[in-house]
């Protein structure tokens, strides 16, 4: 477990645009039960056969003193057609992860992917707090591998292949043609054009929530990627979608699972959005 090598049978994905997580790193792996397949339902979340476990794995590479330090692991487990969450918390050995339900506070001193040093005290929510980000119309569901977010070239044993015809091959999702499927942009490819990267951004950072069935699917937000920008009412909040998301506190953006400020995320945004007419 400590070496985060997946048993056979267990398949690791990729996402093109990814949940900012107080700069932790992640692993996403997905447990189908024997025989059954995943089957694509248009640019959206697969239909998961019954049984199927996803896990993501949140750790950091340089921690002061020690290396790589594995913090929590959360589980999406579909059982009788309904998702059920679960967080683990792993001791400090590395060796094990234990249950929790009630969150965690844990103080890491960090080196990150950017070489700046941070120390943070990071959290690992509650299974309440889970539920609020995962819920779609009183339902719990997966929020990132949905098919667009899948749905490009990722390196693999036999070189550079697209991620979805890879699962395919591996027998994880039943074949058809991807090339009619759309995809996500990756944000931080600086070489997209401004307004396809933030909008990815507030997509996979955003748009669980705000979005029709979202926790907060009843304010004037919706920051789904296909919603074109005249009905996403970000013209009508630009102010207040850089000042949330540029401070900390109460009403600080995203609501949950930050405790410090995606710097690069918010200048995205500022940009974008001071491109506006």
């Amino acid at each position: 477990m400590a070496e985060l090598k997946p048993n056979d049978g267990v398949e690791m994905f990729e996402l093109a645009s990814t949940l900012f997580t107080d700069y932790a790193e992640k692993q996403r792996l997905i447990k189908l039960p024997e025989g059954k397949q995943m089957v694509l339902n248009g640019e959206g979340l697969p239909i998961f056969p019954e049984g199927t476990i996803i896990a993501k794995t949140f750790y950091y590479s340089k921690v002061a003193k020690k290396g790589r330090e594995i913090i929590e692991t959360r589980l999406l487990v579909l059982h009788q057609s309904k998702w059920n969450v679960a967080t683990f918390r792993w001791n400090v050995l590395q060796n094990e992860a234990d249950l929790i339900t009630g969150g965690a506070d844990v103080p890491i001193d960090f080196t990150g992917l950017d070489g700046e040093r941070r120390k943070i005290s990071y959290h690992i929510p509650t299974k309440q707090e889970c539920a609020s980000c995962h819920r779609q119309n009183d339902l719990i569901i997966p929020i990132g591998p949905k098919a667009r977010n899948l749905n490009f070239s990722v390196e693999r044993r036999d070189g550079n292949i697209n991620q979805l015809s890879y699962l395919m091959k591996r027998g994880a999702i039943k074949k058809i043609k991807v090339d009619s499927l759309t995809h996500l942009p990756d944000y931080h490819d600086t070489s997209l054009p401004v307004q396809q990267r933030a909008r990815a951004y507030m997509d996979i950072n955003c748009a669980h929530c705000h979005q029709a069935g979202g926790f907060a699917g009843n304010t004037t937000l919706n920051l789904d990627y296909r919603t074109d920008l005249e009905h996403t009412g970000i013209k009508f909040n630009k102010s207040n979608i850089i000042i949330r998301t540029n401070q900390m506190g109460e009403f600080h953006m995203p609501k949950l699972g930050t405790t410090v400020i995606d710097k690069d995320g918010v200048a995205l945004i500022k940009k974008y959005i001071s491109g506006l007419k």
